[in-house]
């Protein structure tokens, strides 16, 4: 019989020294993993804990609002003075004129809304139908 040696070139005793280590060092690994201790059960006890603990925050948080919200007599007052129009859009054309309005109805200093009206009736009007 011939020596394995001498049959297999050393290119293919490198191959199979490594694929037996590979094989090796897993078999390893499994035999040591089977052996460890199972956390699996104390990481689902944590991860429990935790979904309980946000599903309890998120239970605060949808109490606390469907509460009726309380609005104190100062911020009515405010909202009562304020123009529809300048609750959408602020700073709008719109919300000039009904301010404008507002502010005629309350001072004896009447302010001219003329030219508002004006700009405001220009930019809403619509365009004359062509035949």
């Amino acid at each position: 019989m011939h020596e394995l040696g001498r049959m297999m070139p050393a290119g293919t005793t490198i191959i199979v020294a490594s694929v037996s280590a590979v094989l090796l060092a897993g078999g390893g690994f499994l035999a040591g993993r089977a052996t460890a201790r199972d956390d699996s059960a104390d990481v689902l006890t944590a991860q429990s804990q935790t979904l309980d603990t946000l599903l309890d925050g998120q239970t605060e948080i949808l109490t606390a609002a469907s509460r009726p919200m309380v609005i104190d007599a100062e911020i009515r007052d405010k909202l009562a003075d304020t123009p529809p129009a300048c609750i959408a859009e602020p700073l709008g054309l719109a919300c000039g004129l009904q301010a404008c309005w507002m502010m005629g109805q309350s001072s004896a200093n009447r302010p001219e809304c003329s030219r508002l009206l004006e700009a405001y009736v220009a930019r809403e009007a619509c365009p004359e139908p062509t035949p």
